[in-house]
């Protein structure tokens, strides 16, 4: 019956120490797995990082050049305006001389008008 103890408990024993060896391989094998998915999601982390500094410098680029063009536009339009404005007063310019140069044209038709009668008058005295 001693026999059958020591037997029971050498068997009771064996499968004690497979069981400890099969969950010390299991739990090797998932802190294997721990630390793979650790280290892709540190590489996950630290891409994301990096995704996202280059998202901002993408945005404050965008920025300035937004306004830089805002800028150029709006120099444009006051250099446009500007045209515009000197464009007008050239034409008001040119209109006051047209009109005063029309106004002596008309007094010199009417000064050789005169002339023409004047004259056709000393020929027709004579």
């Amino acid at each position: 019956e001693l026999e059958e103890e020591i037997e029971a408990e050498r068997a009771a024993r064996a499968k004690v120490e497979k069981q400890r060896a099969d969950l010390s391989r299991e739990l090797e094998e998932i802190s294997e797995r721990l630390e793979e998915a650790g280290g892709a999601t540190a590489a996950q982390i630290e891409m994301n990082k990096k995704r996202e500094a280059e998202f901002q410098k993408l945005r404050r680029d965008l920025e300035e050049s937004t306004l830089q063009h805002e800028a150029t536009a709006a120099a444009l339009r006051k250099k446009q305006a500007d045209s515009v404005a000197e464009l007008g007063e050239q034409i008001d310019n040119l209109q006051r001389v047209k009109q005063k140069l029309e106004k002596e044209k008309s007094e010199y038709k009417m000064e050789i008008d005169d002339l023409s009668s004047n004259m056709e008058a000393v020929a027709k005295a004579k």
